[in-house]
């Protein structure tokens, strides 16, 4: 190693330990060390927004410093509809991390094409053949300018985001929704699943889906479930066709 490469490495250990033990003026004396300027961006959580998208959008320029503040990187990246939430984080002394929650889509409704949508309702801008979107279909849902508009498919699209996040596999298994009376949502499966229909209320869905579970796991062995009917508070109706 030369001497002018230990002389480097020192610097950047005298600036770090400095940096690390002065949080009010350590990152502004960090951002001065060409050492510490940004050598790679490393994008987590990407299913839907590219990678390259990604980084463009945050704008973060070559000279930049990964101890720079980049709370305005991570509002460009919100500004993008399929991103939620967007972190911009520091990697060891010169790397950064962009870590994004992306909107998810839980259902998809007829604009007249069929269109992904989110839990509040919103078009989202993914082609569902080309990332193979595996989503249920809310029927009779009335769409206008973009969005979901009548106030009753908005409900029951709040509740299938709630159940995608309580069991994904369970809302994989949907093939199509339908508002059923009484309040309530009626949720058909596809065949091969451990029952042909699920209904539950919109109020209190997870709770009502888990003791839908339950059920389903104790009359499993009994015969082919038929449907489920979870919207009453204290008891669950499961109608079954008897093994012969």
């Amino acid at each position: 190693m030369s001497r002018q490469t230990r002389r480097r490495l020192a610097i950047v250990g005298v600036a770090a330990a400095l940096g690390i033990g002065s949080p009010m003026w350590g990152p502004a004396l960090m951002r001065t060390v060409p050492a510490f300027r940004v050598a790679g961006i490393e994008v987590t959580g990407a299913r839907f927004v590219p990678v390259d998208v990604t980084r463009a959008l945050a704008g973060i320029l070559p000279d930049a410093s990964a101890w720079d503040d980049h709370s305005d990187a991570e509002a460009r990246l919100e500004t993008h509809p399929l991103v939620e939430e967007a972190r911009v984080r520091r990697q060891g002394f010169n790397r950064l991390s962009i870590e994004l929650r992306e909107v998810r889509p839980v259902a998809l409704v007829a604009a007249p094409a069929l269109e992904p949508v989110d839990g509040k309702g919103m078009i989202l801008p993914l082609d569902p053949s080309l990332h193979a979107l595996d989503l249920p279909i809310l029927l009779r849902a009335t769409v206008e300018a973009s969005r979901v508009s009548d106030e009753d498919s908005r409900r029951v699209l709040a509740v299938m985001e709630r159940l995608d996040r309580l069991s994904p596999d369970f809302v994989r298994r949907v093939s199509e929704i339908r508002r059923s009376t009484g309040d309530a949502i009626e949720l058909l499966l596809l065949d091969g699943s451990h029952a042909e229909t699920v209904i539950l209320p919109l109020d209190d869905a997870e709770v009502a889906f888990l003791r839908a579970e339950d059920a389903i796991g104790e009359c499993t062995d009994r015969g082919r479930i038929v449907s489920v009917d979870a919207r009453f508070r204290d008891q669950v109706v499961v109608e079954l066709e008897e093994a012969t």
